[in-house]
């Protein structure tokens, strides 16, 4: 897996579907540098009354895309192009949370969130096999 991971690690091919997979299957919250990663706290708009007021439970979470050598460059690519999600003009990926009254959960939530969005950046469709090729072509 980590013959693997060092391989493609620049890249700029289009992963196999089986290459995407084994990737996908191995990553993680862990597996993203701490350096490439920086969290910024603010008041939220979300759930809590007062609590709103007073306490910093927002979470900005900014991924630096130019940094990310561990990602091909067609996943950069697609995760700036995704629209739920925003990339500033320093090419850093913007993720928010403020889902709970936890900034604790608000950090997990968008640790979610960007794992989720990196796995479907690189994913990559199966080929057909011969048989539906056949079926296609006989319509």
């Amino acid at each position: 897996m980590i013959r693997l991971f060092l391989k493609r690690a620049y890249s700029s091919k289009v992963w196999s579907f089986e290459e995407a997979t084994a990737w996908q299957q191995g990553f993680n919250k862990k597996a993203i540098p701490k350096e490439h990663v920086t969290i910024t706290f603010s008041r939220s708009s979300g759930p809590g009354g007062q609590n709103v007021n007073k306490v910093s439970t927002k979470v900005d979470m900014r991924l630096s895309l130019g940094k990310v050598h561990w990602l091909p460059d067609y996943a950069k690519e697609r995760l700036r192009s995704f629209s739920h999600f925003h990339t500033n003009k320093q090419d850093e990926l913007i993720i928010t949370s403020d889902k709970t009254r936890s900034q604790a959960k608000n950090v997990q939530d968008c640790y979610d969130k960007l794992v989720t969005v990196i796995k479907q950046s690189v994913s990559v469709q199966k080929e057909a096999d011969e048989a539906t090729i056949a079926k296609i072509e006989a319509l």
